[in-house]
């Protein structure tokens, strides 16, 4: 079976197509050429926003598994025309080929209260739902072990500095992920028959808030208790605006109404049809 995948190149794929490969034919679409990979794994040149490169990418894919997106960006525009309008574009290829099963990679901050990004992949897993072609939708927490993931950044930044910065109280909660925990359900969501029509929450075991998550990383590294400098969040959006307006830092504008967006958190439906068995932030550190 040949499975077609995009965003290979993000975090969750540089896991994720070892695995991919010891099942599939694995296609995978990149906007620049590159050579051709080894085994059962090639890689072909498309866009999100070229039609015919999808077109030609879908033909003959059982399966496609979107996981390509625009996490971080200034301008709303860019999340609704990758995020949105992109998935729109693949999703008709996906049917025009006649795929059987599209399974699409989303979040848990999904709302148009937590800011662009989350607001677009709303609005694409309405279109995901919509479409013909039998679909699975997956909502990662907040996933560790990737590489350049918040959860390592603060990890390293409890490390380095006597303090740590923490925006407003610090009660908004998280449920880390390991990533390879992900990576088992992506895998078990091309192929499981209760699968198709379902949204499934990626949540690790333990919801705890950032304060909370503070202080475990403190007792895994073990580390002396760092001085809790605290942020006021309007202070810290007028900062991040600024910054953003400037160009300065990487930081976005929807970065505080995402990270505070109220998310769920419950992954028994991943746990029955998915066998989906997050470890806990300890064991996931120490399996780094």
């Amino acid at each position: 079976m040949t499975l077609l995948v995009t965003g290979a190149t993000g975090e969750i794929g540089g896991a994720l197509i070892e695995r991919l490969t010891e099942r599939w034919e694995v296609r995978v679409l990149s906007r620049r050429s590159r050579l051709d990979g080894n085994g059962s794994m090639r890689w072909v040149r498309g866009d999100l926003a070229d039609v015919d490169s999808l077109r030609r990418a879908c033909e003959g894919a059982k399966t496609v598994l979107h996981m390509a997106a625009v996490t971080h960006s200034r301008s709303s525009d860019d999340y609704l025309r990758v995020n949105v309008d992109g998935t729109e574009r693949l999703l008709r290829a996906a049917e025009a080929a006649g795929a059987g099963r599209f399974v699409h990679l989303s979040t848990r901050a999904i709302g148009a209260t937590g800011g662009g990004y989350s607001h677009s992949k709303e609005l694409a897993e309405r279109q995901v739902k919509a479409a013909e072609v039998p679909w699975v939708i997956l909502r990662p927490a907040e996933v560790y072990g990737g590489g350049g993931d918040p959860i390592l950044a603060l990890a390293q930044t409890l490390r380095a500095r006597p303090f740590v910065p923490i925006l407003g109280d610090g009660s908004y909660r998280l449920s880390p992920v390991y990533v390879d925990d992900v990576v088992d359900s992506i895998v078990a969501a091309l192929a499981c028959r209760e699968a198709p029509g379902r949204t499934y929450v990626l949540a690790g075991p333990e919801e705890m808030t950032y304060l909370e998550l503070v202080g475990r990383l403190e007792e895994i590294l073990d580390l002396p208790r760092r001085w809790r400098l605290h942020i006021p969040l309007a202070a810290a959006r007028l900062a991040i605006r600024a910054a953003s307006l400037l160009g300065v830092g990487g930081y976005v504008p929807d970065q505080i109404p995402r990270l505070l967006l109220e998310k769920s958190s419950d992954n028994s439906a991943a746990v029955r049809d998915l066998g989906f068995a997050p470890r806990s932030l300890e064991e996931g550190l120490k399996a780094l």
